[in-house]
């Protein structure tokens, strides 16, 4: 069944829409807390300056906002009829069996997408086929490195202008606005090098190894630092959270986790440059395959009229914290994984 993009009667859409959501792990997922002037509030001199409960507390090192930009590389989209998830054993995976899959998008150099919110990004650009079908699996394949490119001004407990220490090659910036720049951090905070990279430590009290840089004066138009920064998905170990070895070890996949939001269930396993075998450390890991398990299966006919992916990225920037000396450090704006949804019309 081919569709001509966007000019056929059917106008079939393959979109992708900043308002619905992937793939959400963070424990921390709570909104920084806001004056009526829609700056963060934050306890300046310590390495935990946010609240999480509407700022009877300040007590916690990290808070999650939506990106204003957020770019990602896709791929191949597939829609699969058997369960192409094979789990691993301890913190060895298995490949993934996309033989039931049938591709919906496919580019082996990856296409990067902006997203932004509230605007539809168009990922083909020109006909799709669409398979009949029902499909209880999909798989979307994106490149490990997510980026993002953002700011926010910052105000203390005592209404004055925050000043925070940010990234400067040779000594602190500092400020009450905190901007992305580029460069390169880890999901888990891994500091050695990978995939031709220096990685930031992100280390309170070095000013050379911080994620943001920080200033009074600042111009999303004109700043010319005001670049977009890159957190690498180096491991996606499900349960290295609680027991606090994230950065010291490597597992290439997490298991089906439901999540309401998206109707189902998701998977994730980390895959080497052919994206069909499984990463085996963390430096032959350069894609993700994003694994949904739906509740009801995509059901694909003939009378379809619209298909679309929704992503969500609305708490995908956490912003994280740490202190040196009595004064607050921005230490980065981690990249949070994206949810995705797919919704069908007839």
């Amino acid at each position: 069944m081919d569709f001509n993009f966007l000019i056929n009667r059917w106008s079939i859409l393959f979109l992708i829409i900043v308002t619905c959501v992937f793939y959400q792990t963070s424990a921390s997922a709570e909104s920084c807390h806001r004056n009526a002037d829609n700056k963060i509030i934050v306890a300046d001199t310590t390495g935990t300056p946010v609240s999480h409960d509407s700022g009877s507390n300040y007590n916690q090192d990290s808070c999650n906002e939506e990106p204003l930009f957020y770019k990602v590389k896709i791929f191949e989209v597939m829609m699969c009829a058997s369960d192409p998830f094979v789990a691993g054993s301890g913190d060895t995976g298995s490949d993934p069996d996309f033989t039931s899959c049938t591709n919906l998008f496919t580019n082996s150099s990856g296409k990067d997408i902006e997203i932004t919110p509230n605007v539809k990004t168009d990922l083909f650009d020109g006909s799709v086929t669409l398979p009949l079908g029902n499909f209880p699996y999909s798989v979307i394949i994106v490149s490990n490195h997510l980026k993002i490119k953002h700011y926010e001004t910052y105000i203390d407990t005592g209404d004055n202008d925050a000043d925070i220490r940010g990234y400067g090659a040779s000594d602190f910036s500092s400020g009450k606005t905190c901007w992305t720049h580029e460069g390169f951090t880890t999901y888990t905070g891994y500091s050695t090098s990978m995939h031709g990279k220096t990685i930031l430590s992100t280390s309170a009290g070095t000013s050379n190894s911080l994620g943001l840089i920080c200033g009074d004066t600042f111009d999303a138009d004109s700043t010319s630092t005001y670049n977009y920064t890159t957190e690498i998905l180096d491991s996606i170990d499900a349960t290295c959270d609680s027991s606090g070895d994230c950065d010291t070890t490597f597992r290439p996949y997490v298991g089906y986790q439901a999540n309401s939001e998206i109707d189902g269930s998701y998977a994730g396993v980390l895959l080497q440059n052919d994206r069909r075998t499984v990463g085996s450390n963390r430096d032959n890991s350069t894609t993700v395959a994003y694994i949904i398990n739906f509740n009801n299966p995509l059901i694909i006919t003939e009378d379809v009229k619209t298909f679309e992916m929704l992503f969500d990225t609305k708490s995908s920037v956490s912003i994280d914290w740490g202190a040196a000396a009595s004064v607050t450090n921005a230490v980065k704006m981690g990249v949070d994984p994206f949810k995705v949804k797919y919704t069908i019309s007839n």
